[in-house]
C-alpha cells in the first residue's frame, strides 16, 4: 500500500489493482467562503492522473472533507463512499455535484471496492457530532484515518481487533477544526489562555489516541488550514499557540512525550507502508514551517482574486430582512421541543449592513417566539447582513458560515450550548429526534473512582455530554476539575456542574 497527501486531510491511498481518495480538498477558492485555504498549498496536485481513481471515500459534510469544486470535476460514473448519518447534509451536498453513484455506508460495516482493497466507517458514539473515522484494508495492510473524528479508547481498541491487531499506519488530525474561542468577545490575554488550552487538550488525546492504537507509523493531518483574507490573517497567531499548530509542532510535542513513529507528510510526500519508507515531493526542498509568515504572505497575495470574486456572489442585500428571517426562525422553533428546552434562552442576532438589525430568537418553553428587538439576551451573533439570505435559504449551512470565522459571537454566562448549535445546523426532525433519543438512553448507573487533590470522588463512568467513556479519556485538572477529552467538556468534581458547557450534570460523590 502506498500513500500519498494530498494537503490537509485528503489522502491518495494506492494499492496493486486500485486507487481509492480520501476527503480530497483542492478547490483554489479554500473553504468556507473563502477564509480556510490548504497550508500549504496544493495546487500542484491537481492534474488529470488525480481524477482517475476507483472510488472516493467522504468522511463528514465539512467542506474541508467533502470539496464540491474538486467533484464537480470528477467523472460522473465515479463511486462515492460515505458513511450513513442521520441528517441528509453530506449525501445532499455530493448529489449537488452531480454525482449519483453514492454508497451510503452503516458504521463498521465492510464494502469491497476493488480488487484486495476494501473500506469502513466508524461514527462517534453521540448522532449530534457526524464525524467518521475511514479505515481501508488494502493488499494486507491497513490505514486508519481518524480525520476529525473524536473516537473512544474502545472504538479505536475495536477497530484494531476487527482488522487482526495492526494498525500499519494512523493519519490523525493534530489541529482542530472550531470558531472557539477565536470568534468571541474575549480580552486578549483571555482569549490566548483558552486557546492554548484548547491546543493541550487535542494534544492529549491524540498522544491517548495513538496509545490505543498501537500503529506501527502515524501522521499528523486534516489540518491547519491558513488564512489569506486580509480580514482573516489575525487567526494565522493561532498556528503558533493557539487551536491550529501545524504537523511539525504536534510532531514535536509528541517526540516529547517519548512517541518516536511519526512521519511528516506534505502535499506530495508518500508513504510506502510496505517498506515503511517516505518519498518527499521535490517542490517542498526549500519549504520550513519556521518560514511561515513570509509564505503566507506571499500565497496571500496569489488568492487575492479568488477571495473578492467569492464575496462578489455575495452582494449585501437592498431591503430588510427581518420577515425572511422571522418566519425562518418562527418555524425552527416548531422543529423540536426538546432542542428548544436544552437551548433554553434567549439568543440575539446582530445583523449589521443594509437590510439587518438586532433581533432575537427566545427559546425558553413558554417564553418561545422571534422578536424584531434584541432586549437580554444570553447568548448572541453579530455578522455582515451579506451572509443572512444565504444562511436562511439554505445555501449557507449554518455550521460551514460558523466554520469561516466571519462572526462575532458574545455569551453570559460564558458556556457551550451544544444544542444551539445542533439545532441550527441540522435543522431537520429526523435528525434531532436521533440526537434526543440518544441522549435521552445514555446509562448513568455505571460509576468509576476518580482521585483529585486528595479526594476520592465516584462518579458515572459515561460523560453526560456525549457518552464519552470518562475512564479511557477523562482527564483530571488542578481544582477538582475532570475534563472530557472527546469534547473538552469540563465538571466540578465536588457539584458534577458543567463548567464550560450547557450540559446535564455530572453524578458524582465523595466518599
Amino acid at each position: 500500500m502506498k500513500v500519498t497527501s494530498l494537503g490537509h486531510a485528503g489522502l491518495k491511498v494506492e494499492t496493486k489493482a486500485d486507487t481509492i481518495l480520501i476527503d480530497p480538498w483542492l478547490s483554489p477558492e479554500g473553504a468556507f467562503l473563502a477564509s480556510w485555504f490548504q497550508y500549504p498549498d496544493n495546487h500542484h496536485l491537481m492534474t488529470p492522473s488525480l481524477l482517475d481513481v476507483t472510488a472516493i471515500a467522504i468522511s463528514h459534510e465539512h467542506l474541508d472533507h467533502i470539496d464540491p469544486w474538486f467533484l464537480a470535476q470528477v467523472p460522473p460514473e465515479t463511486t462515492i463512499i460515505i458513511p450513513r448519518y442521520p441528517s441528509p447534509v453530506l449525501k445532499q451536498k455530493v448529489i449537488a455535484t452531480g454525482l449519483n453513484k453514492i454508497i451510503e455506508v452503516p458504521q463498521w460495516e465492510v464494502v469491497e471496492v476493488g480488487e484486495g482493497i476494501s473500506v469502513f466507517f466508524v461514527s462517534e458514539d453521540s448522532p449530534m457530532n457526524h464525524d467518521s473515522a475511514v479505515v481501508i484494508i488494502g493488499d494486507g495492510e491497513i490505514l486508519l484515518n481518524l480525520n476529525d473524528a473524536r473516537l473512544s479508547v474502545a472504538q479505536l481498541r475495536s477497530i484494531r481487533t476487527k482488522v487482526g491487531g495492526v494498525i500499519d499506519l494512523l493519519a490523525l488530525q493534530g489541529a482542530g477544526a472550531s470558531w472557539y474561542p477565536m470568534c468571541y468577545d474575549y480580552p486578549q490575554e483571555r482569549q490566548k489562555e483558552l486557546s492554548q488550552r484548547k491546543r493541550m487538550a487535542k494534544f492529549s488525546y491524540i498522544e491517548r489516541a495513538i496509545a490505543a492504537v498501537e500503529p506501527i507509523t502515524a501522521t499528523p493531518c486534516a489540518g491547519p488550514p491558513c488564512f489569506l483574507d486580509p480580514e482573516l490573517t489575525w487567526v494565522n497567531a493561532q498556528m503558533s499557540e493557539g487551536i491550529f499548530p501545524d504537523q511539525q509542532q504536534v510532531v514535536d510535542w509528541l517526540e516529547k512525550k517519548d512517541v518516536k513513529n511519526m512521519v511528516i507528510l506534505l502535499p506530495g510526500d508518500s508513504f510506502d507502508v510496505t517498506e515503511k519508507k517516505k518519498e518527499a515531493d521535490p517542490i517542498w526542498h526549500d519549504f520550513s514551517f519556521s518560514d511561515r509568515d513570509s509564505y503566507i504572505q506571499n500565497y496571500a497575495e496569489a488568492k487575492t482574486s479568488q477571495i473578492a470574486a467569492l464575496k462578489a456572489r455575495y452582494p449585501e442585500p437592498t431591503e430588510s430582512l427581518w420577515e425572511t428571517f422571522r418566519d425562518y426562525f418562527q418555524s425552527l422553533l416548531l422543529m423540536s421541543p426538546y432542542f428548544n428546552g436544552k437551548i433554553g434562552m434567549r439568543v440575539g442576532f446582530d445583523i449589521q449592513g443594509v437590510g439587518g438589525g438586532k433581533w432575537a430568537v427566545d427559546f425558553r418553553p413558554g417564553l418561545e417566539g422571534v422578536f424584531q428587538e434584541m432586549g437580554e439576551c444570553s447568548y448572541g451573533y453579530r455578522f455582515s447582513s451579506r451572509w443572512l439570505p444565504p444562511l436562511l435559504s439554505g445555501e449557507l449551512p449554518w455550521e460551514d458560515f460558523f466554520l469561516s470565522l466571519r462572526f462575532q459571537a458574545w455569551r453570559n454566562p460564558d458556556i457551550y450550548n451544544d444544542h444551539l448549535l445542533g439545532l441550527l445546523k441540522f435543522a431537520c426532525q429526523e435528525s434531532l429526534k436521533s440526537v434526543e433519543n440518544y441522549e435521552n438512553s445514555m446509562d448513568s448507573q455505571e460509576r468509576i473512582a476518580i482521585h483529585s487533590e486528595g479526594q476520592t470522588y465516584l462518579i458515572q463512568r459515561y460523560c453526560p455530554h456525549g457518552g464519552v467513556d470518562l475512564l479511557e479519556v477523562g482527564e483530571v485538572l488542578p481544582g477538582g476539575i475532570i475534563r472530557c477529552l472527546g469534547h473538552h467538556y469540563e465538571f466540578d468534581l465536588k457539584t458534577g456542574k458543567c463548567l464550560n458547557g450547557k450540559c446535564k450534570f455530572l453524578d458524582s460523590k465523595r466518599i
